[in-house]
Parts: C-alpha cells; structure tokens; sequence
C-alpha cells in the first residue's frame, strides 16, 4: 500500500508563519521619518506661499496709501477718501498674518532642518528646505539693515546660512552669494556714490544712494538743527552727510569728515 506523505505540522507552521510575516513587514524607522519629513517639506512650502501673499498685500496697501496721501485732499475721490479710512485698519492686518505666517514657517523650518541636516543631509529634499532657510535669511538681513544700518550682522546672518551649503559640501545658493557681496560693498562709501549726494535730497533719497547709516553714527545736534549720518570708508575714516532738521534735506556734506577715527559698526 502507497503511503502518503506529509510534512511534519511543525515545519508547515514555520513557513506559514514566515510567509504572513513577510507579508505583513512595514516601512522601516527611516522610510517612515523620510515619508514624514516630506510631508513637513509639503506643509513649508504651502505656509511660506502664506507668507509671501501676505507680505504682498501689505506692499499693496502701503503702496496705495502712499498714493492717495500723495493727492491733495481736496483733489481726492471718494473713493480714495474711503480708501482712506479704510487701509491702515487693512494694513494692521495683512501685518498680523505677516507676522503669524513667518513664524509659522519658522517653526515648521526649524523642525525640517533639524531632521533633514542630520538624517539626510545629501536628499534633495534637504536643498528644497536650505532654499526657503536662505531667502527668509536674505529677507532677515535686509531688515536688519532698513531698520538700524547694521550690514556686518546683515552678513553674519548670511553667512550661518551659507555655511549649511559648506558644511554639505553642496554648491553655495547663489541669492545669498550674491547678497552678502552687495551688501560688503554698500556698507563702505565710496568717492563715486558719494559724489552723486546732491542739496536738497531727502533722507531716503540718500539711502537709496549710498545706504542706510548705521544707527549709532547717526548724530543730532539740536541747538543747530542738523542731523549728521556717518559712513565708513573701507580704508578708514568717514565720510559725513549733514540734513537740516527742520526740512529732512541734504544742506552739506564732507567726505573727509573723519580722516583717521574709525567709526564703529
């Protein structure tokens, strides 16, 4: 008589058990926190367009109310005086979702980076993330300078972001090369901007010109009613802008001011 022949029941268990654990085997820890990190890559980017919207409506709204105050009143439409009344209460708020999307996308960035840097500093999602990190650095240090003329913390900002690109070996964000180079440069008068300085010019014009003074060599005398802006020379000294307090315009200027004195920055 034939016998039949049948595997052992332990050995039909081992393969039936190894075959539902292949099936069933996850993503790996990496696979997992990599399929996070681009869901988080995702989220940045849709809060960083937040962010640009709204720095877009508030150049908007101050662009037109700089119009319409422009017009005199009596020249003004009606619609310009409603304009009027309503775009500083608009301002205030396309300046508060500013303000709560940039630090949306600081928070978010922070978290990325923190990830991205460590765990997967050669993916090119990394560089997607660096890029953001590096136009808000640009966008920082422009501030910085707007708001106290302080261009060598404009540049050592610049340059932690640059150094994220050094540090992983990846070409350098060519934005920022090229925003530390200019603002090097502008941070030192020279001869040939400061001959474009002319009577009658208005502050801003003057920024616009050779840059914004640094804020401690901005110097008010009260008793003549000038105002005196500083800049360095790259060679030492510094060259003096003098404004009549009264009007805010150019009455005099002297290049050699300060021949030897450094002036601090």
């Amino acid at each position: 008589m034939k016998r039949s022949r049948f595997l052992p029941c332990g050995v039909t268990l081992l393969v039936v058990l190894s075959l539902l654990s292949g099936c069933s085997r996850g993503p790996s820890e990496e696979e997992l926190k990599y399929t996070a990190l681009q869901e988080q890559l995702s989220t940045l980017q849709q809060q960083y367009q937040v962010l640009q919207d709204a720095r877009a409506n508030l150049v908007t709204a101050k662009a037109t109310l700089a119009e319409i105050e422009a017009v005199a009143e009596r020249s003004r439409s009606d619609e310009q005086k409603t304009q009027l009344e309503e775009l500083p209460a608009q301002i205030d708020g396309f300046n508060a979702a500013k303000d709560e999307a940039f630090d949306a996308v600081q928070a978010t960035l922070a978290d990325f980076l923190n990830v991205a840097l460590n765990d997967f500093p050669e993916d090119p999602i990394t560089s997607e993330g660096l890029e953001v990190y590096s136009a808000e650095a640009i966008v920082v240090a422009n501030e910085t300078v707007i708001q106290a003329g302080d261009y060598k913390k404009a540049i050592n900002q610049l340059d932690v972001a640059l150094s994220y690109y050094d540090s992983l070996g990846l070409p350098p964000y060519q934005p920022l090369v090229d925003r530390i180079a200019y603002l090097d440069d502008i941070r030192f008068i020279t001869q040939e901007r400061f001959d474009l300085i002319e009577k009658n010019m208005t502050m801003d014009d003057v920024k616009e010109l050779v840059g914004v003074p640094y804020y401690q060599n901005i110097q008010q005398d009260e008793k003549r009613g000038v105002e005196t802006w500083l800049y360095r020379k790259r060679e030492g000294g510094a060259a003096a802008v003098y404004f009549k307090m009264k009007t805010s315009k150019v009455y005099n200027k002297n290049f050699e001011a300060v021949k030897t004195k450094v002036v601090t920055d």
